[in-house]
């Protein structure tokens, strides 16, 4: 996802990004696959498992801190890297209805005084940095 998001911004190809259990840096290094989430400048969710998988939650921390831009955090609890496609899908159908549709009750997933994401008891180390 870094990869493609990051090579294609020169043509503005992107509007948001979702990260769904990435591979950890350093393991993507090793494997001759390099990404650098520090380019990552549109808005860009990530979620992935609670324990280490492909990323541990320090990995994930790191890619969330790299992105300068609207972004979210979140760690599955009882998930791994197979299943954060399928756990992750309301929360990526809301990612993109607010950021392609501008719909608004999708915002309130992750912004304003009580978003959802911040309250749901599968996920934690939630974290949300909103362009409000």
């Amino acid at each position: 996802m870094f990869n493609a998001v990051n090579e294609q911004k020169q043509r503005n190809l992107y509007t948001c990004a979702v990260s769904l259990s990435p591979t950890e840096t350093a393991l993507a290094e090793a494997l001759g696959m390099h990404y650098d989430p520090h380019k990552t400048s549109i808005p860009t969710m990530i979620l992935a498992a609670a324990e280490k998988d492909v990323i541990s939650p320090d990995g994930v921390r790191e890619l969330y801190d790299a992105i300068d831009a609207p972004k979210v955090m979140a760690l599955r609890s009882d998930a791994d890297h197979g299943k954060m496609l399928y756990y992750g899908d309301g929360y990526v159908t809301a990612w993109f209805l607010y950021w392609l549709c501008g719909q608004k009750e999708a915002e309130k997933v992750f912004a304003g005084e009580n978003p959802e994401l911040i309250h749901n008891r599968f996920y934690q180390q939630q974290h949300i940095t909103w362009p409000f």
